[in-house]
């Protein structure tokens, strides 16, 4: 197969919604998760030593809920009204049953998130995982293993990226650091993980 047409393929499990939501309900979400989230540092293990991530996040879910990556798991808390509107709102549009939301805060622009894969053994197989994005634009990169193909989308406040399929398996994705002077943005990853 050519590698257009790799790409092509692959890209099918890419979707992107610049205006998903309606700006007055992306503000009020950004207020709600930056003022009455739990934040933490998030702690990873790589190679072998543990690391204080460069971003602060905070897991929600319903109860029995528990999602493992990167060697570390998180205490979750309860889905808010706000948080479970928006996520009963997905599950209508995607069709997907989520029961969980990684929520990660990015300072500035020196936050951000290294090379990986959404493949934890926690999560259901080629399942869809759904990102909503509030607050300043970021760039989001996602590249083939293969090396085939490399796409940069620039998420924007209230823009929906829904990645699904055998994407996850075929691909690493990162929120890239910046030097630019950026304000904070709060990704709200919807999951399905195996309770």
């Amino acid at each position: 197969m050519r590698s257009s047409s790799r790409r092509a393929k692959a890209l099918q499990g890419l979707q992107y919604e610049p205006a998903f939501l309606h700006e007055a309900w992306a503000d009020q979400l950004l207020a709600h998760c930056l003022l009455s989230l739990p934040w933490r540092e998030e702690l990873v293990q790589m190679f072998g030593r543990t690391f204080v991530a460069p971003r602060i996040s905070c897991a929600v879910a319903d109860p029995g809920c528990s999602y493992r990556y990167r060697g570390s798991q998180m205490e979750s808390v309860r889905f808010s009204k706000h948080l479970n509107t928006l996520r009963e709102s997905l599950c209508e549009y995607l069709d997907v049953p989520f029961n969980y939301a990684l929520v990660t805060q990015y300072r500035n622009g020196s936050d951000y998130v290294g090379w990986h894969a959404d493949d934890e053994r926690d999560l259901m197989p080629d399942q869809a995982i759904a990102n909503i994005s509030l607050g300043a634009t970021r760039e989001f990169r996602i590249k083939s293993r293969d090396g085939t193909w490399d796409e940069r989308v620039y998420t924007e406040h209230g823009s929906l990226l829904v990645m699904h399929g055998d994407i996850h398996r075929n691909s690493k994705h990162t929120l890239v650091k910046t030097r630019q002077s950026v304000g904070v943005r709060v990704v709200l990853s919807f999951r399905q993980v195996q309770a």
